[in-house]
């Protein structure tokens, strides 16, 4: 191919102006460019909390009564779960040309209409993973600061940038929570 191209130049031009102006039309086009995009999970999670229970007693009473309900949904691929002391975990994967929200919808009107569970057991919590990467870390800092400043200082900052468009979420970490005397 490489010797085709050497005995025909024009044909290599054409080609080369060819990926240029793509190129620059993909350009204009303003093709969103995330660095870390947010990618919503393809897996639907039902966590319920029955405290003192055995994993046995969880499995029985919670886990696979949950399991039995959504399993003959359309557009579940795969169903998981773990049972362990007082909690059990059902995680249901969503095939990839379904709509994770409205299997999450589906998912959550059978598991609430369920009538069966201990009556001891918390409402199941149904939700959808949400993978949230971050792009940059700021420390705040200062000598001889009390904590209570350098919380508020934080905030303060936090404010100002989510004021921007391009900026949609900030967490704080490893500020210490108010506390009351």
């Amino acid at each position: 191919m490489i010797s085709w191209f050497a005995k025909n130049p024009v044909a290599a031009n054409i080609l080369m102006f060819t990926i240029i102006i793509a190129g620059l039309l993909s350009a204009a086009t303003q093709i969103p460019v995330e660095t870390f995009p947010i990618r919503e999970s393809d897996k639907v999670t039902v966590s319920t909390t029955f405290r003192g229970a055995t994993p046995s007693t969880v499995e029985d009473g919670i886990t696979l009564r949950i399991e039995e309900a959504i399993a003959d949904l359309e557009g579940i691929e795969e169903i998981q779960s773990n049972s362990s002391e007082g909690t059990s975990t059902v995680v249901a994967e969503v095939i990839e040309s379904y709509d994770g929200r409205e299997i999450l919808d589906d998912i959550k009107v059978r598991v609430d209409a369920l009538n069966t569970l201990p009556e001891d057991a918390e409402n199941p919590i149904v939700s959808i993973n949400v993978r949230n990467s971050p792009v940059i870390f700021v420390a705040v800092q200062g000598r001889d600061v009390d904590p209570k400043t350098l919380r508020e200082t934080a905030a303060r900052f936090r404010e100002g940038l989510l004021t921007k468009d391009e900026i949609t979420d900030i967490s704080l970490q490893g500020v210490p929570d108010y506390q009351m005397n």
